[in-house]
């Protein structure tokens, strides 16, 4: 009975991970790309998982060399997860998923997991205003979200920050508006030569890409936000 359940999770999980792939946004990166920066623009379609498996399980994170993401032993990373790790995933490669891992301190982990070794998880409907209101961080970068002046909306404001090689190098970037969340999707800005931004709230993540128009040279609101503590 224990194996029937696993095949049906399994085989649930791909046709979740293909119908993804097919809703995801056309980009030109290689499709075989997962990393940090091109995270929250390969795709549209983002959602929660979480690590399965036996007690002592490890799920290896595989590159995006030539040739990968493979079972092949020069594929794999030396980073991994246990069963229980929770991740953020997009774009799918097969039966691959790029996924982000945030720990409670220290950088991201971002790369390809194998499909069946992920448990996706299932989301509230609908998605409570309250939800979305705080203070969101991303390094330097901070989204602020409030009630807005009408009844549903949401008021954003936010600061970004690019640093160069020279500490007096900086370029900044500022997001503004009021906006109805379509379930957990925000759309800010209607001219595409002015600041647009979209942002997206899975679980406790807030998705952010702009079309880097919001700020000088080099800055973006791109990222995957936390809650500030």
């Amino acid at each position: 009975m224990m194996k029937r359940t696993l095949l049906s999770l399994t085989i649930l999980l791909l046709v979740v991970f293909v119908a993804g792939a097919r809703a995801q946004e056309a980009t030109s990166d290689p499709a075989n790309w997962c990393r940090n920066g091109a995270f929250t623009r390969d795709s549209k379609e983002f959602g929660l998982a979480r690590v399965q498996g036996e007690k002592g399980a490890r799920a290896y994170f595989y590159g995006e060399e030539e040739g990968c993401p493979s079972p092949a032993a020069r594929c794999r990373q030396k980073a991994y997860l246990i069963p229980g790790d929770e991740v953020l995933t997009s774009r799918t490669f097969g039966e691959w998923v790029c996924a982000w891992y945030q720990p409670a301190r220290g950088p991201e982990t971002v790369g390809w997991l194998p499909a069946n070794m992920l448990l996706r998880a299932e989301f509230v409907d609908p998605i409570p205003l309250a939800a979305w209101l705080g203070t969101w961080n991303f390094y330097r970068n901070e989204v602020r979200l409030k009630p807005g002046r009408r009844a549903g909306a949401l008021s954003v404001a936010g600061d970004a920050t690019w640093m160069g090689v020279n500490p007096e190098n900086v370029h900044v970037g500022e997001l503004s508006g009021e906006a109805e969340p379509s379930y957990n999707v925000l759309k800010l800005g209607a001219d595409p030569e002015d600041c647009q931004a979209t942002l997206r709230l899975v679980g406790s993540y807030l998705v952010v890409s702009d079309n880097k128009q919001c700020g000088g040279v080099n800055v973006t609101f791109d990222g995957v936000y936390r809650r500030k503590r």
